[in-house]
């Protein structure tokens, strides 16, 4: 079974958070939240997907930013559908080599700029695509989750090859 999420690309989480800003240690509440977007990747790495239910608000929504013909793209909302959503948008994928380029946080919002590399499941053909997360917290759970990528990389290999 192929892992969803090199953990060693969460080796450099911490330090892409302290990159730039010689005041980030002073920043309890955006190191706080930093750390906790931080396990939900680890979460996800070890397709533990009902670990999120102590890190998600109950009113949680997760927004996939796309057009129509993107397949994973949408709105989700409530702890249980959003759970549901991650485990099957990350079925469709495998062999990911994602890579943290940056982690920028403020008050109770998180940012996690990426690039990753993988295999959509259903064709079996490769991709190699950017990615942003914007995490938002209230009351120290996720209660937003957007995300945007580069989905024309990622329409390039959905269709079956002709």
């Amino acid at each position: 079974m192929s892992q969803i999420i090199d953990p060693q690309c969460l080796d450099n989480f911490q330090s892409a958070f302290h990159e730039g800003d010689e005041n980030v240690t002073h920043k309890l509440e955006e190191t706080e939240n930093v750390r906790c977007v931080e396990e939900v990747l680890r979460i996800i790495a070890r397709k533990d997907f009902d670990a999120l239910n102590d890190i998600l608000a109950d009113d949680v929504t997760f927004e996939i930013i796309g057009t129509s013909a993107t397949p994973l793209a949408g709105i989700t909302k409530g702890r249980q559908q959003v759970i549901e959503t991650a485990r099957n948008n990350f079925a469709q994928v495998e062999e990911q080599r994602p890579e943290i380029q940056s982690v920028v946080a403020q008050g109770n919002t998180v940012v996690v700029i990426g690039r990753e590399q993988g295999r959509f499941r259903p064709t079996g053909r490769s991709y190699d695509l950017h990615w942003m997360y914007q995490y938002t917290f209230k009351d120290r759970k996720v209660i937003s989750i957007r995300e945007l990528f580069d989905s024309a990389a990622l329409l390039s290999v959905i269709a079956p090859e002709k």
